[in-house]
């Protein structure tokens, strides 16, 4: 065996301890809001209001990096979420109002005269011949 061969390429790269490196940014990102929300909240006394959006924003950004759905992962399943919920139930077909073609003169079409086919005789029955003969001679 020379070369060796990924066995697992479906699973991200752990970069960082046991995450990936897009988990790691969705707790960075959801981690920094919640450290905004202490700096102008907490320190001003509203400790209900920081509790208030410090748990969903917690929630959502530890969803989004470690839940999965059916095997779907969270952000995925999210996305599809939202884009089924901004388009309509039942299709209904819109009709507009399409430029109507202007009216044309049809062309005029030349008639020609038919072919006439001409039949020879003495070729008919010289192939006539011909292949009664290829026939005598199969059987």
């Amino acid at each position: 065996m020379q070369f060796k061969v990924p066995q697992n390429i479906d699973m991200q790269d752990k970069i960082i301890g046991p995450l990936t490196l897009v988990q790691f940014f969705y707790l960075l990102f959801g981690g920094l809001i919640i450290y905004i929300l202490f700096n102008n909240l907490m320190l001003r006394g509203q400790t209900l209001v920081f509790f208030v959006l410090a748990v969903p924003i917690g929630l959502f950004s530890f969803a989004m990096a470690f839940l999965k759905i059916q095997d779907v992962p969270f952000p995925s399943f999210f996305m599809a979420l939202i884009k089924y919920s901004r388009t309509p139930r039942s299709r209904v077909w819109q009709h507009y109002n399409a430029p109507t073609p202007a009216p044309t003169k049809p062309k005029s079409v030349k008639k020609s005269e038919p072919i006439k086919k001409s039949f020879d005789t003495v070729k008919v029955s010289e192939l006539s011949e011909l292949l009664d003969s290829s026939r005598e001679g199969d059987e």
